[in-house]
């Protein structure tokens, strides 16, 4: 019965979440408005698509790994990527939680326990925050964000600043696993840190590929691009998908992330086609969520 139930509420998720995702890629599409599409462009749209859909796969194979390490018997990689492909459109829902409440009901009918799935949610949550703040400091302090770089002093701070939070870390799990005794099995596992450093390095590569898409879209518009232009446009998407994510109330960052795309990118570019670029970007970024929850979505996982 409890499994007929959350298949119900699963489906009403995803053809809840179909909706708005049909009704942001008609708005977005509308926006457009006057730019001239050839076949150069079309392609680099459709390779976006592509691009990202693939960056998806990664996500859920991030999220395979979480719940693999947790877990003490056998899941399905499969099973889980079809869930994390239905659960993660859910995103352009209003609420900006949807598609982390869908992941916990779809991934319950496997029989995973609440504590592991939120302990697996919060960790994919923290993954993906480091990551993306990891591709922002390195953008800003190396390449030099919206041209504004930091100087050596700030640097040093910085370091300064790392040293003492990592030299807290070993009191700090000590406080943990004596004041939360349920963290102790997996904070006294080491496999388990290496587990989620490796999931770490997933969530970078996911900024990496999806922010090489911003910079292909960047580079058909405006032409030849730096080094130090790439580097600071892809930490930029960082930035842009941090604020989005944190930002309650705002499904998938919509409004948030085309707006600090704008400003950003308009001040990298010197020009105006900030605006044009961030719909564009939207109208790849939904187009690859279809095409994985078309691919990844439709295979059982019962």
């Amino acid at each position: 019965m409890l499994k007929k139930l959350l298949t119900y509420l699963g489906s009403i998720i995803a053809i809840i979440s179909l909706v708005f995702v049909a009704q942001q890629l008609v708005e977005n599409w509308q926006k457009v408005g006057p730019y001239q599409f050839t076949t150069q462009s079309i392609s680099i749209i459709f390779l976006g698509i592509i691009g990202y859909c693939i960056a998806c796969y990664l996500l859920s194979a991030a999220w395979y790994k979480i719940l693999a390490s947790l877990c003490s018997s056998p899941i399905s990689a499969e099973g889980i990527k079809s869930i994390y492909a239905r659960s993660q459109i859910a995103k352009y829902i209003p609420g900006n939680v949807m598609q982390i409440a869908g992941r916990h009901i779809l991934t319950r009918r496997l029989g995973i326990g609440h504590k592991l799935l939120a302990i697996a949610s919060l960790t994919e949550i923290v993954g993906l925050v480091m990551a993306s703040c990891t591709l922002t400091v390195i953008g800003s302090v190396i390449f030099g964000l919206w041209e504004s770089y930091i100087n050596q002093q700030q640097l040093l701070d910085g370091v300064f600043t790392l040293c003492i939070i990592l030299s807290l870390i070993p009191i700090i799990r000590y406080f943990v696993i004596k004041f939360i005794p349920i963290s102790r099995p997996y904070l006294n596992n080491p496999s388990l840190f290496l587990a989620f450093f490796i999931v770490y390095l997933k969530y970078v590569v996911f900024f990496i590929i999806v922010g090489t898409i911003l910079v292909g879209l960047v580079y058909q518009l405006d032409g030849e691009l730096s080094i130090y232009q790439i580097a600071a446009i892809i930490a930029t998407f960082s930035v842009s998908w941090l604020l989005g994510f944190i930002t309650p109330g705002a499904p998938s960052g919509i409004g948030i992330r085309e707006t600090i795309l704008v400003v950003s990118l308009d001040k990298i570019l010197l020009g105006s086609t900030g605006v044009l670029i961030a719909i564009l970007f939207r109208v790849i970024t939904v187009g690859g969520d279809v095409l994985f929850f078309s691919i990844a979505g439709r295979k059982s996982i019962s």
